[in-house]
């Protein structure tokens, strides 16, 4: 045991400490469990716990019987009260009939955020991917890995591709999961569908070759727009070209290579257009919703009695208002309503005399990167008053940590005696005033250890709004 002094008082230091954000995870590693026994000791564990977020249980032998006996528990209204948002069972034996116990699982599950199933030995039923892609579909699983499944093949992607459809999904990762360039038809018209909204992409050690990248790439250039990063390490371009690499005329190695590296370059610019119109889409999407709050909320008669208090949270996690983001977010998309402007007094500006369509054509002007329809949903969202944020107080621990290294952090330094302020998200100043607990913009500090909660419900609102990417319209239809 150490000491040290601190202001006169002998502080003791025991054992090492855990965080409370640790102590809610599950890290069993190579741990020797084994089948159903292994499976009970992992539930006995999570029943001495009150909360369990992670649940890391990689490079054991659980098996299919260890993951039914697993997943059974956590899919019973006992298991559903653990919120967990990550669970990893890579390399753990499991077949078919664990994968369909996972899927029960995932099937509406609203917790859940990462999937890690590396190197198992599922096999590419077609009922067992249609149960897994119709489970994602009803679930907010946003990362997704299925890596080092070399038995899923083609016949896995062409029952499960074309049923995706699941609205949070941003990363898979299906590298070594011994997929050909049959697979790349299957790939390309997922990727170029509307139910893509994929961020990252891993088909690393496929033996897709130059042929089925090429057409990947091609898909990716004419009509996905949210694909940020993708991965193509050792998909057999490295190996000798075989008849089918070659174009009808093309009998030259050296025009194969020149080819790849046209498909590589076409690849890296199209990963950086959307990543600069996805930053050009958020940054217009929020100043759009600026000019809408003071351009089209329309205030309510000082006469009309209010039928109902309309208020909302300023987060998810606070808990001063009990009420759910479809609530908060029932009005996007309603069709904006005229009748409500003759009941209204006239108008001093004159910008809200003209019409309705009049006024959201100007306001098309400060958002050019945006489609009509992420406008609509924009200015729907700006027009309600059901969207405004509350004015009921929230508690403290609501706002951003504050810096530990700023000098605001401490109440008149180490001289005076001061160990710190309680938590808050503003601190005053003497002159009047106030500071903010974040540096620079980052909770934390420079480090950004902790997700600043302006940061997050900025994402949050992005998503629902769907902003998050660039909508190509159709210029016949305007859609």
């Amino acid at each position: 045991m150490q000491s040290f002094v601190l202001n006169g008082f002998i502080q003791r230091s025991g054992a090492p400490k855990v965080s409370l954000a640790a102590r809610s995870h599950i890290e069993s590693i190579d741990a020797g469990l084994t089948s159903v026994n292994g499976a009970q000791e992992v539930l006995k564990d999570m029943l001495s716990r009150r909360s369990v977020t992670k649940l890391i249980l990689g490079s054991n032998s659980l098996g299919d019987e260890g993951c039914e006996e697993l997943f059974g528990f956590l899919s019973s209204d006992a298991g559903r009260k653990y919120k967990i948002g990550e669970i990893s069972l890579n390399r753990n034996g499991i077949g078919n009939r664990g994968l369909l116990a996972i899927s029960r699982y995932v099937q509406e599950n609203i917790t859940l955020r990462e999937l890690f199933l590396h190197n198992n030995v599922f096999v590419g039923e077609p009922n067992v991917a249609i149960v897994f892609a119709l489970a994602l579909n009803s679930s907010r699983l946003e990362t997704l890995s299925l890596a080092n499944n070399d038995l899923l093949t083609d016949a896995f992607l062409a029952q499960f591709l074309p049923l995706l459809d699941a609205p949070y999904l941003r990363e898979i990762n299906l590298s070594v999961c011994g997929l050909s360039q049959a697979a790349a038809p299957y790939l390309s018209e997922y990727l170029t569908s509307p139910r893509c909204r994929l961020h990252a992409l891993k088909l690393n050690g496929n033996q897709l070759r130059v042929r089925g990248v090429g057409s990947l790439v091609h898909a990716i250039r004419l009509a996905n727009y949210t694909l940020l990063r993708m991965e193509l390490y050792t998909t057999g371009l490295s190996k000798e070209p075989e008849d089918s690499d070659f174009s009808a005329g093309e009998e030259s190695v050296d025009v194969f290579h020149g080819r790849w590296q046209d498909v590589e370059t076409d690849l890296k610019r199209s990963l950086a257009r959307n990543s600069t119109l996805k930053y050009m889409v958020e940054k217009e999407a929020l100043a759009l919703l600026r000019y809408s709050r003071l351009l089209l909320l329309r205030p309510k008669a000082r006469d009309a009695a209010p039928s109902t208090a309309i208020v909302s949270p300023c987060s998810e996690s606070c808990s001063c208002v009990q009420i759910s983001a479809n609530t908060l977010f029932s009005s996007i998309g309603e069709p904006y309503s005229l009748s409500t402007l003759s009941s209204s007094p006239e108008p001093h500006f004159p910008f809200m005399r003209l019409p309705t369509e009049l006024q959201l054509h100007v306001l098309s002007f400060l958002s050019p990167t945006l489609s009509a329809a992420q406008r609509i949903r924009i200015v729907t969202y700006g027009s309600s008053p059901t969207t405004l944020p509350t004015l009921l107080p929230c508690l403290p621990g609501a706002g951003c940590i504050p810096d530990p290294a700023s000098p605001q952090f401490t109440v008149g330094g180490p001289a005076a005696g001061g160990f710190g302020l309680s938590s808050g998200m503003m601190f005053r100043k003497r002159g009047g005033g106030s500071v903010s607990a974040c540096a620079n913009g980052k909770c934390m500090g420079a480090g950004n250890s902790v997700v600043c909660r302006k940061e997050a419900e900025r994402s949050q609102w992005l998503a629902a709004v769907r902003c998050t990417a660039f909508e190509l319209e159709d210029e016949e239809t305007g859609k």
